[in-house]
């Protein structure tokens, strides 16, 4: 099987013919569904038939909604497999849904920060949009702005600071804009400095840490608080430490720097490294790290890996090379490497359930493609693992592929985050010349 590579810093794509021949035809089946707004808005209620925790959709949104479709209409017309027309109008119909469904929250993958980096990709193609994008792209800042995260400890929730709702996402995005007003510049030094401050010694007793979710923190769904009685550390890349860090690292690239900036940095990767299990593949990291009554922090050890971008081994070592590449730190670069290479050589013996990103093979294709350019072990498992996330394709489902949460439940969800527009785009990206920028919504990079 071929890969063309050119070496150790640039992208690396599959290039076997064969491949690439599936990878586009399994495409356009997804862009032949969701070619109208109308149809991913029959498709997103048909999804929500079918399962009872699929994403609420929600048009303006990135990850369950018509921005991530005009994403993927984008990047099938850079291909040449698609129409830039198409993704005009899905991109349309994501900014003028506002006008009913306002966007209220700044949040990378249902809120403003989210439509704005659809837009801008979009924007480098179709330069009219530019009007709308520098209007929400102030209006994300006015928002960061009017309500900044609170400082409380042992008041926290991940929604305050993570990849997909909180000040880590929408960091990561309000630090590529390029030539940023004073009001982002604000904007983006205020999420900063409050991941920063969340980065910093805790003041309260009881308190491991400012990331702290204690039980009256806790999403309303899953098992929490049997797992966790007295509170935990998230270590998933999605809701977690690892977000917090590669938005702070893309964040010190970029050059927004603030006073404490890398200390905090250098202290969460600390952190993280240590909260590493091993096994004979090498280290793995868990969901999250519980406390006791007293607040003290307790091993529980890692019974599996999730091989998933969400939670488990390859998201925290995406993380990690995040840092490593905005710091310059080779010997991080090397452990997220060994890391995500153990994973690989687990998922050998256990392959996610769904073909989605979210916690599914399209994401560690997507993780794979990532660590391509510094890792052997990743470039020599590309392809295999592109021929495995084809052959869930089902040409007889309304999108070819469907979300699998549980084993005999299919969910045929036109998202990009948990469905077939996901699946679309990290196929388009395997096969594709460059590292498309989307990627920064799970990478903070």
């Amino acid at each position: 099987m071929q890969l063309a590579h050119h070496g150790t810093d640039t992208w690396v794509r599959v290039a076997d013919d064969d491949l690439v021949s599936r990878a586009r035809t399994a495409v356009r089946q997804v862009l032949t569904r969701t070619a109208t707004t109308a149809q991913v808005d029959d498709l997103a209620l048909r999804a929500a038939e079918q399962s009872d925790t699929t994403g609420a959709w929600y048009p303006p949104g990135l990850t369950h909604g018509h921005a991530g479709s005009a994403l993927l209409h984008l990047y099938a017309a850079r291909a040449g497999l698609g129409a830039f027309d198409t993704a005009h109008d899905h991109i349309r119909e994501a900014v003028l849904s506002t006008q009913i469904e306002p966007l209220e929250h700044h949040g990378l993958f249902a809120g403003t920060s989210g439509l704005v980096l659809a837009l801008a990709d979009i924007t480098r193609d179709e330069p009219r949009f530019r009007p709308s994008l520098d209007r929400l792209t102030e209006q994300l800042a006015e928002q960061v702005l009017a309500a900044p995260p609170h400082r409380t400890e042992r008041a926290v929730s991940d929604l305050d600071y993570d990849l997909v709702t909180g000040a880590a996402g929408t960091l990561a995005q309000l630090v590529s804009v390029t030539e940023p007003s004073e009001r982002v510049a604000e904007a983006s030094a205020a999420l900063a400095d409050y991941l920063i401050w969340l980065a910093g010694p805790a003041e309260t007793e009881g308190t491991p840490h400012r990331w702290l979710i204690t039980p009256a923190s806790y999403p309303p769904v899953g098992d929490y608080h049997a797992k966790y009685p007295h509170g935990y550390l998230n270590l998933g890349l999605s809701h977690g430490v690892p977000g917090v860090a590669a938005a702070l690292a893309a964040a010190w690239e970029a050059g927004h720097r603030r006073p404490g900036h890398l200390e905090a940095v250098a202290g969460l990767t600390r952190w993280l490294r240590a909260q590493a299990d091993t096994d004979a593949h090498g280290p793995l990291w868990g969901d999250g790290t519980p406390v006791d009554e007293h607040g003290h922090e307790v091993s529980a050890g890692c019974a599996h890996d999730r091989i998933a971008w969400c939670y488990g081994t390859v998201g925290v070592a995406g993380a990690l090379l995040t840092v490593a590449s905005a710091t310059g730190d080779e010997e991080l670069r090397a452990a997220a490497v060994t890391a995500f290479e153990g994973a690989l050589a687990r998922a050998g013996q256990r392959r996610p359930l769904s073909p989605t990103l979210c916690h599914g093979l399209a994401g560690l294709v997507m993780l794979t493609l990532e660590f391509a350019p510094w890792s052997a072990a990743a470039r020599a498992h590309l392809p295999e693992l592109v021929g495995q996330l084809l052959d869930r394709h089902e040409p007889d489902r309304p999108l070819g592929f469907a979300d699998l949460e549980e084993p005999g439940r299919p969910v045929d969800d036109p998202g990009l985050l948990t469905g077939a527009t996901g699946v679309a785009l990290t196929l388009l990206a395997a096969v594709g010349d460059q590292r498309p920028d989307w990627f920064r919504a799970f990478l903070g990079r």
